[in-house]
């Protein structure tokens, strides 16, 4: 039986005065906090919060700073960032399905439980899911990519219509992935049982050797600096997702940060995952009540989130290298 998670309103450092990276599109608590951690489908499930948190940092800061951004040098940093994330998002989905699940699957020896495209949702159970997301995505990567080329041709309005059309789909995907990874915990067998054990050692192997795997053939030089400026290590009162060495941040630093350090000063945190202020935001926003800032003449509350009085959700069905998956 799963019990509720909720999904986090902002609760951004001290450090970052006006809006930040934990919002308009909120943040996925980790099931951790409310089911048991030992468990290695909780980890897993840990896991994928915080990799689709990172993601919407990402997409909330580039959302947040997208009007402000005037300047073709500005822009071309900017778009070569949008088309790193979009890039990254996609991978992960793409391995999620080819790789990560039917590994899962042959562990449960339940084929198709995690692959069959049916998902929880907020509202129901059982819907069948929805990825009309993928075709924005696409659209996202390719807008950037076209108009980095061209950075003068850069329109604001054009990619918060795009990310408006990603983020409410993107979103429900993830909190599916999210639930699915709690549900292995039943899939597992009996609690307690021998056999329920031994799925949940082979669950964490799995989960392992395909981390591992995602690491050893993601593009680091842009992967991993983006990556690290996407955790926060505050969140929740503190974490070390994805777990990286002090040497290994260094190295991050040091040799693959400064090739595209342009694009990377729009991120929300810093090389330490330490929140940090948008560096491109109006000067009025830090002063204006949170959810109707506006800037350009563009809102900024999105009309997927305009009529939201909360972001919880109810009840659903009842190393060296970071982690990719």
């Amino acid at each position: 039986m799963f019990t509720r998670f909720f999904l986090r309103v902002s609760s951004q450092s001290s450090i970052a005065r006006g809006p930040w990276a934990d919002e308009p599109w909120p943040l996925f608590e980790t099931p951790g906090r409310t089911h048991n951690a030992a468990h290695p489908a909780i980890h897993i499930a840990n896991e994928a919060a915080h990799t689709y948190n990172a993601m919407f940092r990402g997409i909330n800061s580039i959302f947040l700073q997208a009007p402000f951004v005037t300047a073709a040098e500005d822009a071309s940093d900017f778009l070569f960032l949008a088309h790193c994330l979009g890039c990254w998002i996609t991978q992960h989905h793409s391995t999620l399905y080819s790789r990560v699940y039917p590994k899962y699957e042959a562990v449960l020896e339940q084929p198709g439980a995690l692959t069959a495209l049916t998902a929880p949702s907020p509202s129901r159970s059982g819907s069948e899911e929805d990825l009309s997301f993928l075709p924005v995505l696409e659209a996202l990567i390719h807008y950037a990519a076209e108009t980095q080329a061209q950075p003068q041709t850069y329109d604001p309005t054009v990619l918060l219509g795009i990310l408006e059309n990603l983020a409410p789909g993107l979103h429900a995907h993830a909190f599916a992935q999210i639930v699915k990874a709690i549900g292995m915990v039943s899939r597992c067998g009996e609690p307690g049982s021998q056999a329920a054990e031994a799925r949940g050692v082979a669950l964490l192997n799995a989960w392992r050797v395909l981390d591992a795997e995602a690491g050893a053939t993601a593009d680091r030089p842009l992967v991993l600096p983006m990556l690290v400026r996407l955790r926060d290590t505050t969140f929740e009162g503190g974490n070390d997702w994805p777990r990286l060495p002090v040497l290994a941040v260094h190295a991050i630093a040091d040799r693959l940060s400064p090739a595209h350090v342009g694009a990377w000063r729009f991120l929300p945190c810093s090389i330490w995952g330490k929140p940090r202020e948008l560096p491109f935001l109006a000067p009025q926003m830090a002063k204006e009540p949170k959810g109707k800032v506006k800037g350009k003449g563009v809102a900024w509350v999105p009309s997927s989130l305009a009529s939201t009085t909360t972001h919880s959700l109810s009840q659903s069905l009842v190393s060296p290298t970071p982690a990719f998956i």
